[in-house]
């Protein structure tokens, strides 16, 4: 009974953590990123509010990098285009910078967010995201 009890705890904290991190991202509009044929590369320097979305389109084998500088607190996840898993969440690695090659044709969602808390305080950050295709 009192593993049970524990697992539960367990398990209760695991959702608590998601949704305190997931939470600080807002309702902004997803701002569809176009990288052109010579430069494969974007840079954006902005303040974070309640969070940003990019998304991105890419070809099965390019690779795609994600790197975000900025103050401690500000995270990354990179979402595929068909609802598998998330492929990269800088709140549980704690790397700014994130490179792999896409699996599969499609939209690729980038969010950058900060802890609900954070947000409630009324913290602002401004933020560098660089997003790239190879």
């Amino acid at each position: 009974m009192a593993t049970m009890k524990r697992r539960q705890q367990g398990w209760m904290a695991v959702l608590l953590f998601a949704a305190i991190a997931m939470g600080g991202f807002g309702s902004n509009a997803a701002e569809r990123v176009s990288l052109g044929e010579s430069s494969r590369s974007a840079t954006f320097s902005e303040r974070l509010g309640d969070g940003h979305e990019y998304v991105l389109h890419a070809r099965r084998g390019e690779v795609l990098t994600v790197s975000v500088d900025g103050p401690a607190g500000i995270y990354f996840n990179v979402l595929p285009p068909n609802g598998e898993d998330t492929l990269a969440n800088s709140s549980v690695t704690g790397d700014n910078r994130w490179s792999d090659t896409v699996r599969h044709d499609g939209d690729y969602t980038v969010r950058v967010y900060q802890a609900r808390a954070a947000t409630h305080r009324g913290r602002d950050p401004a933020f560098t995201i660089t997003l790239a295709l190879r």
